[in-house]
């Protein structure tokens, strides 16, 4: 057989063996599958050691082994940046070239000198006019080297393989897009299926902890519903156990080991913040999920709309009563005791009346105020049970139960609800006068009277913050509204401004002995008696009082100017 026949002989044989892996490949649409069958032929069919495929990453302009024939697995994988190696010259030229050793070629890739390769051949990967990659065969062995021929046939190997790879592309991108269109439609109907639970749990008026529950089922989370004073109202977990409570020790800033922060999604009816929602954070909610939850959002919206319009009805009848009751508006005590108790509430039981102002930004009053009615009542439900608190002429008034033995009284309960409130508006913005207590309802009306008036007087004078007594003030909380803080002042200073001053540069005590003086009824015995000095003592000092005042303290006039000098004084704090 002469050389041409011997030629001829194994064109046809690579052409056939060409032909058999073109058909083969195009029948496997998975990517891998192409992908080694691709390489793994090309090897027979030019009689090399070993090859690869690369493919080019546009994105990120890198090239990236994605199959090997006879060489180290840990090849695949490997990348280098686009511009490096013999692969990105054949798709720069978009032909096929080859190198007699590749260990002294000007395109080598220096990352890949371990492999010792000898001839190698490239093609690029070309379909549509566009590159996609490059495959490369070597001759390790044998001194073999490629030339001419093989860069032809591995040129028309190349383009079946490209034709075949963006097949097997396109093959698996549809696959992924109807796998993820299937996830989709399962969520898509698991989402219908939850919104419709949660949509019953309104109807059926379930309330916060049927929506709680559905979630945490469907979620696999733990569910905490609270107010806007972070009140728990609901709260469920995926078992069915008491494991959300973690969540509130986590969301108040307690410890909880292990606990990252949780989720935190405003539960809001119109603009306001009535409460959140609160979920553990096992990862990141996806869209459907987070979806879900913004409608467990709305439905627990709702559950506090219902609430809050519950509450309203009950407080405007409560409101009503009440202002009756503190206006004395009412035929009889007994209809009014009755009217009472159709609401709950029985005014024969004794109770401390206050009167509650704070000062607090006009433009939010009405939001402001209900979220210190709620602070009030929560405070008292575990302080005075059965307590009355209602909004009445932009102050809150509380009708407090009666302590019980050993317990606090109404000045130290004033003072808590003080305290409470500062918390959250700023120390020196509450102001509480008592009006004493109230243990009929004819009782009521006057004692708020007092109570109001005390306060109007406290706020007049600068005096907010303070904790007063309706009765502290006594007759002369009528001149005390009826001036000026600066009016009151100079009266006082005036008037007391000799003995202040004797007091100051002798370090007597002439305005204490005054003041114990008028409070004992002007008897001698007894203010010595209770400042622990002889009567002797008593009578030199109220002489040198009289001396320095210019007026007798036998003078009704003189004792009630001065009565009222060192009242003025304890209330404006002015000494």
């Amino acid at each position: 057989m002469t050389a041409i026949e011997t030629g001829d002989r194994r064109r046809s044989v690579q052409l056939d063996r060409l032909l058999a892996t073109a058909v083969r490949v195009t029948e496997s649409l998975d990517l891998d599958t192409v992908l080694t069958a691709i390489v793994d032929d090309a090897r027979s069919l030019l009689g090399a050691d070993s090859g690869d495929i690369l493919l080019w990453d546009r994105e990120r302009d890198r090239l990236r082994v994605v199959a090997v024939s006879r060489h180290p697995a840990d090849l695949l994988d490997f990348e280098m940046a686009f511009g490096e190696g013999l692969s990105t010259q054949a798709i720069l030229a978009q032909q096929t070239i080859w190198v007699d050793d590749y260990a002294t070629s000007e395109y080598r890739a220096r990352a890949l000198d371990r492999y010792a390769f000898g001839s190698v051949i490239c093609a690029p990967l070309i379909f549509r006019d566009e590159a996609i990659g490059a495959l490369n065969l070597h001759a390790t062995q044998g001194g073999h080297r490629f030339g001419p021929d093989d860069a032809d046939l591995l040129a028309v190997f190349a383009a079946h393989a490209a034709i075949a790879i963006d097949h097997a592309r396109r093959f698996e991108n549809e696959v992924k897009l109807g796998r993820e269109l299937a996830n989709m439609n399962a969520e898509l109907s698991r989402s219908l299926v939850v919104q419709q639970r949660l949509a019953e749990q309104v109807l059926l008026d379930a309330g916060p902890a049927g929506i709680a529950e559905v979630l945490a089922a469907d979620l696999g989370r733990r569910v905490v519903i609270h107010d806007h004073i972070r009140r728990v109202i609901a709260g469920a977990s995926p078992d069915g156990g008491d494991d959300w409570r973690r969540l509130v020790e986590r969301g108040a800033g307690a410890e909880a080991e292990g606990d990252p922060e949780p989720i935190s999604v405003a539960v809001r009816v119109g603009r306001e913040v009535v409460g959140h929602l609160l979920l553990s954070a096992e990862g990141d909610l996806g869209p459907i999920d987070r979806a879900l939850v913004d409608i467990a959002a709305t439905g627990a919206a709702l559950e506090f709309a219902k609430i809050r319009a519950t509450v309203e009805v009950e407080d405007r009848l409560r409101g009503e009563a009440i202002a009756d009751l503190l206006a004395g508006n009412y035929p009889t005590e007994a209809a009014m005791a009755a009217r009472a108790a159709r609401l709950g509430h029985d005014l024969g039981q004794p109770h401390d009346l206050l009167v509650i102002d704070v000062d607090v930004d006009g433009a939010r009053a009405d939001e402001l105020g209900r979220q210190h009615l709620a602070l009030v009542r929560e405070h008292l439900g575990q302080r005075a049970p059965r307590s009355l608190t209602v909004s009445q002429g932009g102050s809150l008034v509380v009708l407090a139960t009666q302590p019980s033995r050993g317990e606090a009284g109404g000045d130290e309960l004033a003072a808590e609800l003080r305290d409470v409130l500062e918390g959250v508006v700023g120390s020196g913005s509450v102001t509480v006068a008592l009006g004493g207590i109230c243990d009929g309802p004819d009782a009521y009306a006057p004692a708020f009277a007092a109570a109001r008036q005390t306060l109007d007087v406290m706020i007049k004078l600068g005096r907010r913050g303070t904790v007063i007594g309706a009765r502290e003030l006594g007759p002369y909380g009528l001149l005390l509204r009826a001036s000026s803080r600066d009016e009151l002042e100079g009266f006082a200073h005036g008037t007391l401004a000799p003995l202040v001053e004797h007091d100051r540069r002798h370090g007597a005590e002439l305005t204490r002995t005054l003041r114990v003086f008028l409070e004992e009824d002007r008897v001698q015995r007894r203010t010595a008696a209770r400042m622990f000095i002889h009567v002797n003592t008593v009578v030199y000092r109220i002489n040198r009082i009289e001396q320095l005042i210019g007026r007798s303290l036998a003078d009704p006039s003189a004792v009630f100017d001065l009565t009222l000098a060192l009242r003025i004084l304890d209330v404006v704090d002015a000494t």
